[in-house]
């Protein structure tokens, strides 16, 4: 169903989609911008911006006489309308806020060299950003020059960059006699039940703390994850950062894992006295990772092993898989991981003593 004249449809996912005239290509043809809301009204008044947003700013010009800043600033509310994540978007844009635009900023758009960029890594590095976050702020500063590209208003910056190279850490897994000591000494302590669900299932903090007795089938014996809790930075108000529940990581990391049978039992105890519809949550709330990262902290200082965080056991339950011979397709599935490869590149030592076992094997 189309509004006559407006250029707004009703799509079959029940959400309304306007369309609006972004630009024109170096050949002339017409390149479109879409907003999508599940409110026609909302949609419309949405569609009204862009429209009037871009019929100010000469589409058909050689350039874009504004600054970077401004740019950025368009890119962001447009960000708004697609369809990605409310966190992904917040994301995006700190990062671009804190680490592109004090640099970069007030430099008109299509002023803007790869000289320009080769400086702001030199001072990203001179913050003490990881080499790892440097690379991720170049492939969002990227994305949002894509259309400017396109457009031929800016040259690609990003082609033959001088970009930093991430050094690969090994993956720390709790050794088998830490992993033991942990494990007896959580009994009846605030984490024993988030620590063992790592431990046993490989999901991330954000993971354990979204999931809900509704995601556990016992008749299966199953967890379904399907969602995670995550504090995204805010514009605006008085608070700096919210906690969100959204959907996973990626369509890989939706996934079932099953429950093993000292888990079960662990669940099972905890499942009568629940008080919260979150698994590890209290008084009808959800616990969130900051605090659940917090008391493991302290729980492992006691521990005399303060060197150890929270994720280091979804690395434990993986490395633990693959020593007792665990193939590789079936860990990454667990974990949730776009690719074997992926599991691969990650636990290669891991799955360098298992390789060993079986060339040596072949001698006996």
């Amino acid at each position: 169903m189309a509004r006559r004249g407006e250029n707004i449809y009703k799509r079959k996912d029940g959400r309304w989609e306007g369309r609006y005239i972004k630009g024109r290509t170096p050949e002339g043809k017409i390149r479109y911008g879409y907003v999508y809301d599940r409110f026609f009204k909302k949609l419309r008044k949405k569609l009204l911006y862009y429209k009037a947003l871009y019929a100010n700013q000469s589409l058909r010009a050689d350039s874009f006489e504004g600054t970077l800043k401004e740019w950025l600033n368009q890119w962001f509310k447009e960000l708004e309308s697609e369809p990605i994540k409310l966190a992904t978007q917040a994301s995006y844009q700190y990062k671009l806020e804190h680490y592109v635009i004090p640099y970069l900023g007030n430099k008109k758009l299509a002023q803007l060299n790869q000289e320009d960029i080769q400086l702001l890594i030199k001072q990203l590095k001179q913050r003490k950003l990881s080499i790892s976050s440097i690379r991720l702020v170049l492939q969002i500063f990227k994305r949002s020059l894509r259309e400017a590209v396109d457009l031929t208003w800016l040259k690609n910056l990003f082609d033959s960059l001088r970009l930093p190279k991430v050094a690969r850490n090994k993956v720390a897994a709790l050794p088998k006699k830490e992993q033991k000591k942990v494990e007896h000494s959580l009994l009846e302590k605030k984490v024993e039940l988030p620590v063992m669900i790592a431990l046993n299932t490989g999901m991330r903090i954000g993971e354990i703390c979204a999931l809900k007795w509704e995601d556990i089938d016992f008749s299966t014996k199953e967890i379904a994850v399907k969602r995670t809790l995550q504090r995204i930075p805010i514009k605006g108000g008085s608070c700096k950062t919210k906690v969100i529940e959204g959907s996973v990581k990626s369509e890989s990391s939706l996934r079932v894992i099953p429950i093993n049978p000292t888990l079960f039992a662990l669940l099972k105890k905890a499942a009568i006295a629940k008080n919260s519809p979150y698994v590890i949550g209290r008084k009808q709330h959800y616990i969130e990772p900051r605090t659940l990262s917090y008391q493991f902290k302290k729980f492992m200082k006691n521990m005399e092993l303060s060197n150890i965080h929270f994720h280091q056991l979804r690395h434990t339950f993986a490395t633990r898989l693959l020593e007792i011979g665990a193939d590789v397709a079936t860990v990454s599935a667990l974990l949730g991981h776009r690719s074997a490869k992926m599991t691969l590149d990650i636990y290669v030592d891991s799955t360098i003593e298992q390789r060993k076992k079986w060339i040596n094997a072949l001698s006996k």
